[in-house]
């Protein structure tokens, strides 16, 4: 693996390069220092091509000497095309596992748009770190001090790459991270399915379960230094929370994933990454979604089997027992659905809180629920927790279940249905397999 820079022997890149060196040095790295010429077509003769092939390398040779302090590698290349498209090219033909760039660096021409940091932001299969202050990361790279993070953190496959780009970071040196959450206090409400208070914007029991889960998300940090949560809701753009927060937290480098959307896409769901490239006041990772690590072995110990107590609905129960560990946790849930399909986000919260159905009925119901739990549950270590709903839909209730609880499976039963039946009815478990962000075991009568 190694690191890619571009440079254009400005200034600044000079004072990047350094940057990228230490950070090459410090992670074992090779540090390829590459210089991308855009010949014009009017006037070329080869003898002219020749002495400026001599000059430019000329140039890069004695930048590499000056970079090669200690046991640092330096490569050098030169070559010629479009800028941003051939350092992305030739980052994947050196297998990099990171492309540094100086923010103000070279421009591409005036008929593409953004400048040569933010298009290979937007192409590199690699993660990009536009530099905007080289001193901070330099020193950091030495041992000379240690590096405060902005994790802009969500529950995205993109976050999930950058976490891991933290983590890495963390293991090469000291790192303050503060992991930004930016989100709307209604979305939060309905993700969890709890009921929205008009006194305040975010209930403690909505911001105590979104601490919790992207606390899990940033499971355990390597290395040394402070790692903290930070809640910000509101209506704005996650772009300006995350350079407000920035300037706020006088943080060295925000880290963020990006989807790289491009065309319709990206017109219409914006690209929160290329916004605090070209807003923010610090240096800015930025991690694609490719990046996020599907190798590890997820740990099952929370499971959420829904059911509507009929004999094919009861029948997931057991196999919800089967995937959890000593110590782990059934919930056994059952919905009661609304007349009309509809409640008001301001309705008081429904089941162990308090309901509008009579309490014998939700008492007849939970015990109904606890008497599915095999005998052999407690000698196994797992316990059990029941819960009676109330909500608009089915589907949304189960997900808003698994949400709230955390859990890592979703195990219920599917009817079976198809073709007509399956139109009038509907299949409450085709839109918990559409709608969940969490993985469903779907169980077939037998």
């Amino acid at each position: 693996m190694s690191i890619v820079f571009g440079t254009d022997f400005s200034e600044r890149a000079m004072m990047t390069a350094r940057a990228a060196a230490a950070l090459a040095h410090r992670s074992g790295e090779v540090l390829h220092l590459v210089h991308i010429t855009e010949y014009g077509s009017a006037g070329r003769t080869s003898s002219t091509d020749e002495a400026l092939r001599r000059e430019v390398r000329s140039r890069l040779e004695g930048q590499a000497a000056e970079l090669r302090s200690g046991d640092t590698r330096v490569e050098i290349h030169l070559l010629e095309g479009t800028p941003d498209e051939v350092l992305v090219e030739h980052a994947a033909t050196v297998h990099a596992s990171l492309i540094v760039v100086s923010h103000h660096g070279q421009r591409a021409p005036r008929w593409r748009i953004g400048n040569v940091a933010e298009r290979v932001v937007q192409s590199a299969r690699c993660p990009v770190l536009v530099v905007r202050s080289a001193s901070p990361l330099e020193a950091w790279a030495r041992g000379e001090r240690s590096l405060r993070i902005l994790l802009g953190l969500d529950f995205s496959p993109p976050s999930e790459a950058a976490v891991a780009w933290v983590r890495k970071l963390r293991t090469l040196g000291n790192c303050e991270v503060v992991a930004a959450h930016h989100y709307w206090g209604a979305d939060a409400h309905v993700r969890y399915g709890v009921p929205l208070s008009p006194e305040s914007e975010v209930t403690p029991e909505v911001e105590e379960a979104l601490r919790r889960d992207l606390t899990a998300r940033l499971g355990d940090m390597p290395g040394s230094g402070a790692v903290w949560v930070h809640l910000d809701p509101g209506l704005g753009r996650p772009s300006d929370s995350l350079v407000a927060l920035a300037r706020k937290e006088e943080a060295d480098l925000i880290v963020v994933g990006t989807h790289q959307r491009t065309g319709a896409s990206k017109w219409w769901y914006g690209s929160v990454s290329q916004r605090i490239v070209h807003e923010s006041p610090v240096s800015v990772l930025c991690v694609p979604a490719s990046m996020a690590s599907t190798l590890t072995i997820p740990e099952v110990r929370r499971v959420l089997a829904p059911t509507d107590l009929s004999e094919v609905g009861v029948s997931a129960v057991r196999h919800a027992y089967s995937l959890v560990p000593a110590g782990g946790t059934v919930y056994l849930l059952h919905v009661l659905e609304s007349v009309g399909g509809t409640t008001s986000l301001y309705a008081p919260s429904l089941g162990s809180q308090g309901s509008t159905f009579p309490t014998a009925e939700q008492e007849r119901l939970a015990e109904e629920l606890r008497g599915l739990i095999p005998p052999e549950a407690a000698v196994r270590g797992i316990s059990t927790r029941v819960e009676v709903v109330h909500g608009r839909k089915v589907s949304e209730a189960i997900t808003q279940a698994a949400e709230r609880h955390s859990c890592d499976v979703i195990c219920l039963a599917t009817h079976g249905r198809s073709g007509l039946s399956k139109a009038l009815a509907g299949s409450v478990a085709q839109e918990v397999l559409q709608s969940s962000t969490r993985p469903v075991l779907l169980v077939r009568p037998e």
